[in-house]
């Protein structure tokens, strides 16, 4: 993820730039880990088949819904006057590149996620003291499947302007584990309307479906957005799980 790979050039176009997620936030997604390694290690609890299955499933679905509602919320117009500076720029990003989607190659798109990434993992550590191994490894997890959904969003738009990708994406795509590139096009053809997704998940089968049921409301997306996100998450699921306790 540090680096997921270098430049590349094919066929005398425009080499692609290196696309990597930068070692301040990784520092910190690393020490999480180690922390729920270590945590796991300590525990008289074995890490069995079961606890694999569950942190990889609950971290891919939470991350699928995440970037789908993340995706969907920032292209909504009424961001582009939000009083929140974080969410009016990144809101005039996401809609800026469906104007012009080939700029997505001339930077580090994976870079993107780096305060997305120190967030989510300083956060688990703030609140490693009341977590499980099994948390922090989801926190750490959800991360890790946003930097793929981020690299093959990417790679998606390399590969309709004729570049190569490496074979992690293009297998990934071919082999349906990945939304591929001909997917994502469709998102952006005006209106714009479909396909928000950056993993392959619930997207058509629920958040789609049901965001159009309320009459694509902005309030719940909003709701959501502030509520729902993984920094706030891992403090509503402390709170609860204190609550139950």
């Amino acid at each position: 993820m540090v680096s997921v790979v270098g430049k590349m050039k094919q066929g005398g176009k425009k080499p692609l730039p290196a696309q990597y997620v930068r070692p301040v936030p990784l520092a910190f997604m690393g020490a999480l880990a180690l922390w729920g390694v270590v945590q796991q290690w300590q525990s008289p609890e074995a890490f069995t088949l079961s606890t694999l299955a569950y942190v990889l499933g609950v971290s891919y679905l939470y991350t699928d819904y995440w970037l789908w509602m993340l995706h969907c919320f920032l292209d909504r117009v009424e961001n582009l006057e939000s009083k929140v500076s974080f969410v009016r720029t990144t809101a005039e990003e996401f809609q800026g590149h469906h104007a012009t989607p080939v700029d997505v190659l001339s930077a580090n798109h994976l870079g993107e996620i780096d305060e997305q990434v120190l967030a989510f993992s300083v956060m688990g550590l703030l609140l490693g003291a009341w977590t499980s191994a099994a948390t922090k490894l989801i926190v750490v997890l959800i991360s890790f499947w946003g930097g793929v959904g981020g690299a093959n969003h990417f790679y998606g738009h390399a590969m309709t302007h004729g570049y190569d990708a490496p074979a992690f994406y293009t297998l990934g795509q071919k082999w349906g584990f990945l939304p591929t590139s001909k997917h994502h096009k469709q998102h952006h053809t005006a209106p714009f309307e479909e396909n928000w997704n950056f993993l392959n998940g619930l997207h058509a089968v629920v958040y789609e479906p049901l965001y159009f049921a309320t009459g694509s409301s902005y309030k719940g997306l909003a709701a959501m957005f502030y509520t729902l996100n993984p920094a706030c998450a891992q403090i509503l699921a402390v709170g609860t799980a204190s609550l139950l306790a």
